[in-house]
C-alpha cells in the first residue's frame, strides 16, 4: 500500500498546479518515507521547478528532514541560491544547508558567496550565524572569509571582522604548538640551506652538525601524531632523510649511518607500543591501575576512528572533532601518569622512544645471530651487516638500480593480486612457474652471495630489516650460489626496525593454550583447513584449547577470548588492501562488518598474553611496501600492537594443502626446539623435499575424527594426487615469514 501511496503522490506533485495541493503532497511525502530517492528526487523537482515561493520553502524544509548528506539534496540548495531573488526562500535554504552537511566544502562555498552577494541584511545576518556554528577551524571558510576582508559593503565588512576570530579561535596550547612547528619548520628550511652550502664547498664537519639539527627538527614534528600525518609530514624531507644516511656512509661513519637509518623506520609502532606496555610501578594502587588501562582502551580507541575519518577523506569538519576526542583522551592518559610519575620519577621516561645506538644493539645481540638491515637512497641500496662483538656495521655493497627493483616489486605486486581466473591446472602451474622465475629475478638483483665471505660460520640466525619494496619478497628463499637458497644456511626473522625486535626480545611470554580459529566461512575449498587445525591441536605443548569451528568464530567472541591466549591461530581467508591497508582483513563472514579488519585490530584487540599469532591465509603477511617512508602498515604490524610477540604472516596466495603440513611440522618442531625461527626454517625445508608417500604418511597421524564423511573423501582424494615431491617449488614453502622472537 505505502509504495502505491508515493506513486499516486509523486505524481500529484508533477501534474497539480495547485500550489496548495503541492504543498500537501510534500508533507505527507516526508512523513511516509523518508529514506525513499524517489521522494528526495520528486521534492527536489518541485523546489527547482515551481514559482511559489512559499511552496519552495515547504519543500526545502522536507528535503531538510530528510536528505542529510546527499549530494544532490546540497547541489538543489545551492542552485537555490544561485537563482531565487526571494530572500526568506535563500534564507531557508542557507540554513537548510547548514544542517543537512555542514562540513561540505559547496556548502562553505556557497555561503561565502550569499555573504558576498545578498543587499538584505538578515540573509547576511543569517549567512554570517550558520558559519559561526559550522566553519570553526574550516580553511576554506576562514579563507572565503578573509577574502570578504575588504568587501565593498561596510555592514559586510564589519560582519566579517566579527566572525573571523570566533571561528579561528584556538587555545593557548593549540596555538603555541602552531607556534613552535612554524618555529622547527623555517629553522629546518634555514638548515638545510645551509648544509646545501657546506656540502657543495665539501665541508663534512660542518655539515654533519647540520644535518644533526635537521634531525632533531624532523624528530620533533612527527612526534605523537598519528600515522597518516607523519606520512605527509616526513615526505616532503624523504630526500634529505636519504641524503644524511648517504653522507654518513661517505664520510665512513657507518655507526651514525646505522643510526640514522633507525631513527624513522616505523617509529609509530614503536611509540605506540612504548605508550602502552610501559610497566606501571607495583606501588600504583588497583583504583589508578584500572584507570589507567582504561585511558589506553580510550586512547586507542580514539585515535583510530580519527586515523580512519582521515583515510575516508572525512570533511575538515568532522575531522576536527575526531581530533578533539583523540586529544582530549591523551591529556586524560597523559594526567594519569603524571600521578605514576609522583611515585616514580623515571615512569615518564619509559613511555618515550629513544633510538637504539649500535652499542646498545650489540649488548643484547646473541653470539649465534646476525642482522642484516637495508636502506634504499635516492640512486643506490646499503646493506649493513651487524655481527656480534663488531665495534661498527659492515657495509656490503649491493650494485643495484632502484628503479630496477621497483619495476619487479610492481610485477610482483600484480602477481599476488590478480583474480585467479581459473582453478584449471594450467592457470595454476603458470602462476607458480611465474613466482619461481620471479624469485630467480630477484636473486639476480640482490645477489646475496656477496654476503657469505663476511659472515662466520657460528652464525645460524639471520634477523632482516627489509626496506621499501624488500618487505614484499621472501628473501629467505633467494639463491646464495647455484645450490643454495638463504634458508639452508640461515634461519630467518623479519623486523620491520630493531627497535621492534628489541621489544619482542623483552615479551616474556607461555606458550600453553591456543585458540584456534578453523574456516569461518565454510569454505568448501579448504577443506585441508580442518586438517591442519586437527593436526596443531595434537601438540601436547597446549594444555587448553578452545577451538572456534566455522560460523562460532564472530569478531566479538574472538576479541574477547583472545585476550588470555598464548597461540592465536587462524585458517582461513584474508584480504590484503594495498589502496587502503586499514580495510585489509582476516575474513569471518560473508558480512563484511563482521570481517577482523586492521583497523579493528588497531582499535579493539588486545592479546598482551600472546606468544604467538599464526595467520594461515593469503597475504597476511603484505605491507603497503609503496609508500616513500617507513610507516608501514599490515595485518603483522597490528597484531604487534596489540601485544603479540610473533606473528607469522603470508606474502602471497597460498595453497592450502601445503599449508596444512608446513604447519603441521612447524608446530611439531616448535615443541621440541622452543625456538620459532628455527621450527620455520626446519618446516619449509622438510616440505620442500617430502615425497607425496611421506607426506601421506604424515597425514595418517593426523585426529580427522571431525571431518565429515564427503570431507573426508575430497581430503583422501587430493592425498592420493600428489606425485614425486610435490611441494619444491618456492610457491608451495616460501610464502610464510616470521616477524617477531
Amino acid at each position: 500500500m505505502k509504495d502505491n501511496q508515493i506513486e499516486e503522490l509523486i505524481e500529484l506533485l508533477y501534474r497539480t498546479q495547485d500550489e496548495s495541493t503541492r504543498w500537501r503532497a510534500a508533507v505527507s511525502l516526508e512523513k511516509i518515507d523518508p529514506g525513499n530517492p524517489k521522494v528526495i528526487e520528486a521534492l527536489i523537482q518541485v523546489l527547482d521547478r515551481t514559482q511559489d515561493e512559499k511552496t519552495r520553502r515547504r519543500a526545502a524544509v522536507s528535503l531538510e528532514k530528510i536528505g542529510t548528506g546527499n549530494p544532490k539534496v546540497i547541489e538543489a540548495f545551492i542552485k537555490v541560491l544561485d537563482t531565487t531573488q526571494d530572500e526568506l526562500t535563500r534564507r531557508r535554504a542557507a540554513e537548510s544547508l547548514g544542517k543537512i552537511n555542514p562540513g561540505n566544502p559547496k556548502v562553505i562555498k556557497a555561503l561565502i558567496q550569499l555573504l558576498d552577494t545578498s543587499r538584505k541584511v538578515p540573509t547576511r545576518q543569517q549567512a554570517v550565524a550558520i558559519l559561526e556554528k559550522i566553519g570553526i577551524g574550516n580553511p576554506k571558510a576562514i579563507a572565503g572569509l578573509r577574502n570578504l576582508q575588504h568587501h565593498r559593503n561596510p555592514y559586510t565588512r564589519l560582519l566579517v571582522t566579527e566572525l573571523l576570530p570566533k571561528i579561528t579561535a584556538l587555545t593557548q596550547s593549540e596555538t603555541q604548538q602552531i607556534e613552535d612547528d612554524l618555529l622547527l619548520f623555517l629553522q629546518e628550511t634555514r638548515v638545510k640551506d645551509t648544509v646545501d652550502r657546506y656540502f657543495s664547498t665539501n665541508n663534512p664537519k660542518k655539515a654533519k652538525f647540520c644535518y644533526h639539527r635537521i634531525i632533531a627538527c624532523l624528530d620533533k614534528l612527527q612526534e605523537g601524531r598519528d600515522i597518516i600525518t607523519r606520512r605527509s609530514l616526513l615526505n616532503s624531507y624523504l630526500d634529505i632523510y636519504q641524503r644524511i644516511v648517504d653522507f654518513s656512509i661517505k664520510t665512513g661513519d657507518l655507526n651514525r649511518a646505522f643510526f640514522y637509518i633507525e631513527l624513522f623506520r616505523n617509529r609509530y609502532l614503536v611509540e605506540r607500543i612504548a605508550q602502552h606496555y610501559a610497566p606501571l610501578p607495583n606501588t600504583v594502587t588497583p583504583e589508578l591501575s584500572a584507570q589507567i588501562n582504561q585511558a589506553k582502551v580510550t586512547e586507542k580507541k580514539q585515535l583510530q576512528d580519527y586515523t580512519n575519518g582521515i583515510n575516508q577523506n572525512l570533511d575538515e569538519q568532522q575531522l576536527k572533532q575526531l581530533e578533539i576526542r583523540w586529544q582530549d583522551a591523551k591529556k586524560a592518559l597523559e594526567t594519569l601518569y603524571a600521578q605514576v610519575a609522583v611515585i616514580e620519577p623515571e615512569f615518564i621516561a619509559k613511555t618515550k622512544v629513544s633510538p637504539l645506538s649500535f652499542r646498545q644493539i650489540q649488548s643484547v645481540l646473541p653470539s649465534d645471530t646476525a642482522i642484516l638491515e637495508f636502506f634504499f637512497t635516492a640512486n643506490k641500496l646499503l646493506t649493513l651487516l651487524i655481527l656480534p662483538g663488531a665495534n661498527s656495521p659492515k657495509s656490503i655493497p649491493v650494485k643495484l638500480n632502484p628503479k630496477s627493483i621497483a619495476a619487479l616489486a610492481q610485477a610482483w605486486v600484480s602477481g599476488i593480486t590478480t583474480k585467479t581466473p581459473s582453478k584449471e591446472k594450467e592457470d595454476i602451474n603458470a602462476t607458480i612457474q611465474t613466482l619461481s622465475e620471479q624469485i630467480n629475478q630477484i636473486s639476480d638483483s640482490l645477489n646475496l652471495s656477496t654476503l657469505l665471505p663476511h659472515i662466520p660460520a657460528q652464525i645460524q640466525h639471520l634477523i632482516i630489516v627489509p626496506h621499501k619494496y624488500l618487505h614484499l619478497f621472501p628473501l629467505h628463499a633467494l639463491w646464495l650460489n647455484d645450490h643454495q637458497r638463504l634458508i639452508d644456511r640461515f634461519a630467518v626473522s623479519y623486523f620491520p626496525n630493531l627497535q621492534t625486535w628489541k621489544i619482542c626480545q623483552n615479551r616474556q611470554r607461555s606458550c600453553h593454550s591456543l585458540m584456534g580459529i578453523e574456516n569461518p566461512t565454510q569454505d568448501k575449498d579448504l577443506i585441508f583447513a580442518k586438517a591442519e587445525m586437527a593436526s596443531i591441536r595434537q601438540r601436547q605443548q597446549f594444555i587448553h584449547r578452545k577451538i572456534f569451528p566455522g560460523k562460532q568464530a564472530s569478531k566479538a567472541e574472538i576479541l574477547h577470548s583472545a585476550t588470555d591466549t598464548h597461540c592465536f591461530h587462524f585458517s582461513g581467508h584474508a584480504e590484503y588492501n594495498f589502496q587502503n591497508p586499514l580495510d585489509s582483513y582476516l575474513m569471518l563472514s560473508e558480512n563484511s562488518a563482521e570481517n577482523l579488519t586492521l583497523n579493528t585490530i588497531f582499535a579493539d584487540l588486545h592479546i598482551p598474553q600472546a606468544d604467538l599469532v599464526t595467520l594461515s591465509a593469503c597475504c597476511t603477511g603484505v605491507v603497503d611496501a609503496f609508500q616513500p617512508l617507513e610507516e608501514y602498515l599490515g595485518l603483522p604490524t597490528g597484531f604487534l600492537l596489540a601485544g603479540a610477540k610473533a606473528v607469522i604472516g603470508s606474502q602471497w596466495k597460498v595453497n592450502s594443502i601445503a599449508t596444512a603440513f608446513i604447519f603441521d611440522e612447524f608446530y611439531r618442531q616448535l615443541e621440541q626446539t622452543g625456538n620459532k625461527a628455527i621450527a620455520l626454517k626446519n618446516a619449509q625445508n622438510w616440505l620442500r623435499r617430502c615425497t607425496a608417500d611421506e607426506l601421506r604418511e604424515r597425514a595418517s597421524t593426523w585426529d580427522l575424527s571431525k571431518l565429515e564423511i564427503t570431507e573426508r573423501i575430497r581430503l583422501d582424494a587430493a592425498l592420493y594426487s600428489l606425485e614425486g615431491i610435490p611441494f619444491e617449488n618456492p610457491y608451495y614453502w616460501a610464502a610464510f615469514i616470521l616477524t617477531g622472537c
